[in-house]
């Protein structure tokens, strides 16, 4: 694992595109952000058919490919993780009226392996509810807790260009989102049980909602196409390691939801393309 003052430096580089330093941003984070818990989970991987997570590659190998019920995007494993950043610009949602879908895009760390149930990640959503209209919204979670959706006085847009960084802080987590030119956002997390830090993620996300105690993945809302940049763990791009690319898939894996496009040549461009709900 990096140290925290490196994985800090990192941090720093996302909140370059705004005006607040690292050193000010701690001094805003010191007790957990307070919001509304959101009525859906971005929960770890869930395989088309269970058992069926790849082996792990060697670092820098060349990229295999699984298929998922909620997420499409890059996985990197083979590392013990400090921290991982990566930006996107907001997809706008097509909504039919009487359509109900989410769509969440994130980074975040932990969470791919079946033995590794945690996740922490930062994002926002492209989400579709039921009026023809859709919402959008920034969001944390360190699943298994509940999602928070980020104040209203951090609002997000179609077009908005997003920046996230999730770094181990200490005993905890520093989480922060970016939008460029408008405003900046972070917590602090702590977790009740330590993380692995055994995964790095770049993904969108069908959620899982639920009802009571019955939960199931959510359709996912058209949200055409996201592009996935600076995708980067402990300050090297996603090709530097093991790495999944991952297409989600309905229960059969026989209709697609959304394809992951190969790595740039850089190895930290990517995107993923809706298919159907």
């Amino acid at each position: 694992m990096g140290s925290v003052r490196t994985a800090g430096a990192r941090v720093g580089a996302v909140l370059a595109v705004s005006a607040v330093s690292l050193v000010s941003l701690v001094s805003l984070v010191a007790a957990p952000a307070a919001g509304a818990t959101a009525t859906a989970a971005r929960a770890p991987l869930e395989p088309v058919s269970p058992g069926t997570h790849p082996a792990p590659l060697v670092a820098g190998g060349v990229d295999t490919t699984q298929s998922s019920l909620n997420w499409a995007g890059y996985a990197t494993t083979g590392a013990t993780y400090a921290d991982v950043t990566g930006s996107w610009t907001q997809p706008a949602a097509s909504c039919p009226s009487g359509h109900s879908a989410l769509a969440a895009f994130w980074v975040g760390l932990d969470g791919y392996s079946a033995s590794d149930p945690s996740v922490e990640q930062i994002g926002t959503d492209s989400d579709c509810l039921g009026k023809g209209r859709p919402s959008y919204y920034a969001w944390f979670e360190m699943y298994p807790s509940p999602s928070v959706v980020v104040p209203a006085s951090h609002p997000v847009a179609p077009g908005d260009t997003l920046s996230a960084s999730v770094a181990v802080y200490g005993s905890g987590y520093l989480l922060v989102l970016v939008d460029a030119g408008k405003w900046t956002y972070a917590t602090v997390q702590t977790p009740s049980s330590r993380p692995q830090d055994a995964s790095a993620e770049w993904i969108a996300e069908a959620p899982t909602a639920c009802r009571g105690a019955s939960c199931s993945v959510a359709k996912l809302a058209d949200f055409g196409a996201v592009g996935f940049a600076g995708a980067e763990a402990d300050g090297s791009p996603v090709s530097s390691f093991a790495n999944i690319r991952i297409d989600m898939a309905n229960r059969s894996g026989t209709k697609p939801k959304a394809t992951t496009s190969a790595l740039s040549p850089s190895g930290s461009e990517f995107a993923v393309s809706w298919r159907h709900a």
